[in-house]
């Protein structure tokens, strides 16, 4: 009985973790596409968190614990906050994308300077 109330009590936290993470009121520009993977990305940094057969052999780990900032030494993997971090800026980068092919869309090309900043065309 304790395995199926503590295997209950790991779902849920995962699912409040990946929840809390994502930020899922933020993703509403997104394409349907970025969505789904966005999901997957949570799910596997919520299983490398919570030891769900997730490790850093997994390139998608390797790049998401990069993203938040680890650098890689055998005696230091990285932890929650790195991970968590490294999935917010993941989800920024495609909120900004997001905004900035709206924003084209709807007004034609990006200002000058801002267009210069991101290295593409006015």
């Amino acid at each position: 009985m304790f395995f199926q109330v503590h295997y209950g009590w790991v779902t849920e936290d995962c699912f409040k973790f990946t929840k809390q993470v994502l930020g899922w009121e933020e993703v509403q520009l997104l394409e349907l596409e970025a969505v789904r993977t966005l999901v997957a990305l949570g799910w596997v940094a919520a299983g490398f968190l919570y030891e769900l057969g997730v490790t850093l052999e997994w390139p998608e780990v390797r790049l998401l614990a990069r993203l938040g900032g680890w650098r890689e030494r055998k005696d230091r993997p990285p932890g929650k906050i790195t991970i968590t971090r490294g999935l917010q800026r993941l989800l920024d980068h495609w909120a900004t994308d997001a905004i900035l092919r709206d924003e084209i869309a709807r007004f034609g090309p990006l200002p000058p300077r801002i267009a210069a900043l991101l290295h593409r065309p006015a």
